[in-house]
C-alpha cells in the first residue's frame, strides 16, 4: 500500500468511517489536509535513558526523584534494568490549525485532528527507531507505553516532563488533570529488554476497551 493509502486508512479511523466505504473526494481531502497540516509541524523531541530497578510492581528510575506503582508497566519492563523517557510534539501551530478550522468547517476540523494524530505517532515512531540505532547487541525495546494507559495514571506526567525537563527543552507543560500542553504532544515509558519483546499495544491495556468504537466493528486500532 502506498504511503498516501496509509495515512488516508488512518485519518479514517479516527473519523470512524470504514475505508472501502470512503468516496474518493473524502481521500482527496485527507491528502490536503496532511499535507497542509505537515507544512505547519515543528517536530520537537527529548528522551533520556535512565537506570531502572522493579520491586514488585514499583518502578524505581535511579539519579531521579521519580516511580511509580504500576502492574501492566511492571509486566512490560520485566526484563529491562534500563529505559527510556521520551516527549515529542507537533508545536502550537498545530492546535491553533485545528481551533481555527472549529470555527468554520467541522468536518475539516476533524479531518485536521485526525492526520495531526497521525503525525505525532509518526514522530513517535521516529523517535523509536533512533533509539533503535543507539542500542547495544542483546539489546531490544519493549513496546511504548503512555501515561493514561492501562493502570498508569495521567498525574505522572509532571513527573515525566520535570525529569527531560520539556518546558525548557521541547515546550511541552501539563495541565493540573496531567493533559499536555501543546494537545498533539506524546509523553512515554520505553524499556531497554535483553529478550526480543513484543511490541504491539494490546487491548487489554487500553483505557478505552470498554467503549473502542473498534472493538465493537471486531478491529484494532492499528497500535
Amino acid at each position: 500500500m502506498r504511503k498516501d493509502e496509509l495515512i488516508v486508512k488512518e485519518v479514517l479511523r479516527y473519523l470512524n468511517v470504514p475505508y472501502l466505504t470512503a468516496d474518493q473526494t473524502l481521500k482527496n481531502q485527507i491528502i490536503e489536509a496532511y499535507q497542509d497540516m505537515k507544512s505547519g509541524v515543528t517536530i520537537r523531541k527529548t528522551y533520556q535513558c535512565l537506570d531502572m530497578s522493579l520491586e514488585g510492581n514499583s518502578i524505581l528510575l535511579k539519579d531521579v526523584c521519580f516511580g511509580l506503582t504500576s502492574r501492566d508497566l511492571a509486566g512490560i519492563l520485566k526484563h529491562s534494568s534500563k529505559l527510556y523517557l521520551m516527549a515529542v510534539t507537533l508545536g502550537n501551530e498545530i492546535d491553533k490549525k485545528i481551533s481555527a478550522a472549529q470555527q468554520v468547517d467541522m468536518m475539516k476540523a476533524l479531518i485536521y485532528n485526525g492526520c495531526a494524530n497521525v503525525m505525532i505517532e509518526e514522530a513517535c515512531d521516529d523517535v523509536e527507531s533512533e533509539i533503535m540505532e543507539q542500542l547495544e547487541e542483546g539489546q531490544f525495546l519493549t513496546m511504548r507505553y503512555s501515561p493514561g494507559y492501562g493502570d498508569v495514571p495521567l498525574k505522572v506526567q509532571k513527573d515525566v516532563l520535570s525529569v527531560l525537563d520539556t518546558v525548557r527543552k521541547v515546550g511541552i507543560s501539563a495541565t493540573m488533570a496531567g493533559m499536555l500542553i501543546p494537545l498533539k504532544s506524546v509523553t512515554a515509558f520505553i524499556g531497554v529488554s535483553n529478550i526480543k519483546e513484543g511490541r504491539h499495544k494490546s487491548c487489554a491495556h487500553c483505557l478505552m476497551q470498554e467503549r473502542c468504537i473498534y472493538r465493537k466493528r471486531g478491529e484494532q486500532c492499528g497500535n
